[in-house]
């Protein structure tokens, strides 16, 4: 019978774990949930926000009900998902501008840019 005997390893053979400190202080992620110990942002810029967004939102509700009388009047296939992935992608800029709402002016350009997709969904809406 022939015993095995494990190889030694040295301490020196092994790295030195040590973990990873960057020289720069790392800035906080642009898109995020706000943490608690953030200063609340000014009511002003929510309160415009908010009805930024509801007019928007209520140009979707418009366009979802004229699209549903449309697909029922026999619309073409391309269709509603054409007109739901420029909704759906004029949400999607909207929840951004929220989600960044501590930064000084990305919201608004990301509402800004939300109103042309939802105007191309007016148009394809009312153009079938």
């Amino acid at each position: 019978m022939t015993a095995v005997e494990p190889a030694r390893i040295s301490r020196t053979a092994l790295p030195e774990i040590v973990p990873f400190e960057p020289s720069w202080d790392p800035e906080p992620p642009i898109f995020r949930f706000p943490a608690e110990d953030d200063e609340a942002p000014e009511s002003a810029r929510v309160l415009a926000m908010a009805g930024y967004s509801a007019m928007l939102g209520l140009t979707g509700v418009g366009v979802g009900l004229y699209a549903l009388v449309a697909v029922l009047r026999g619309a073409p296939g391309w269709y509603l998902p054409a007109l739901a992935m420029l909704t759906m992608f004029s949400v999607g800029l909207a929840v951004g501008a929220f989600l960044s709402v501590h930064q000084r002016t990305l919201p608004w350009i990301l509402l800004l840019a939300a109103a042309p997709p939802m105007l191309g969904a007016l148009l394809l809406a009312v153009a079938y």
